[in-house]
């Protein structure tokens, strides 16, 4: 299924998603409504009257839903360019994976990594440069979260 591959959606979006399986009318309770929501495809109409009386308190859930797909669509299609260069490049090398390390090292925390100069030292474009660097932002944000989160539930001490 297509949202069990979205890691980025929230964990509310995740369960009401997947708990849209048995097709029940969000508006009416019939067991078998046909049509699905267009924007978050969370729940399930009758048809456009259902939906249209059912729209006011699905509105706000709705909005956050879709939001969160297009948020992991966005990070999806970001992870598929940054492959694509990592590959291209060869950054994944552990020569370059160190020279990615050091550079990173190296720089400041309110420096950052100069895109340009990233660009030069691995023969690519700035444009691919900005891409990789700011995948490699995410990750670094992932992973001080997970290791915040370990933390405060008693791990790493």
């Amino acid at each position: 299924r297509l949202w069990l591959r979205r890691n980025h959606i929230s964990q509310q979006t995740t369960s009401i998603i997947m708990s849209t399986d048995n097709h029940q009318c969000a508006a009416c309770g019939a067991a078998s409504a046909s049509k699905r929501c267009v924007s978050c495809k969370s729940v399930w109409y009758c048809g456009r009257d259902c939906q249209v009386s059912d729209w006011k308190s699905h509105k706000a859930k709705c909005k956050a839903i879709a939001a969160d797909i297009a948020q992991a669509d966005s990070h999806e299609i970001h992870k598929k360019e940054f492959d694509k260069i990592r590959t291209k490049y060869g950054l994944s090398t552990p020569e370059n994976a160190e020279k990615i390390a050091n550079m990173l090292a190296d720089t400041g925390a309110n420096e950052g990594v100069s895109a340009p100069k990233f660009a030069e030292m691995f023969g690519m474009s700035t444009t691919e440069a900005v891409v990789f660097l700011e995948w490699i932002k995410v990750g670094i944000k992932f992973k001080e979260e997970t290791l915040d989160t370990a933390k405060k539930a008693g791990f790493g001490k």
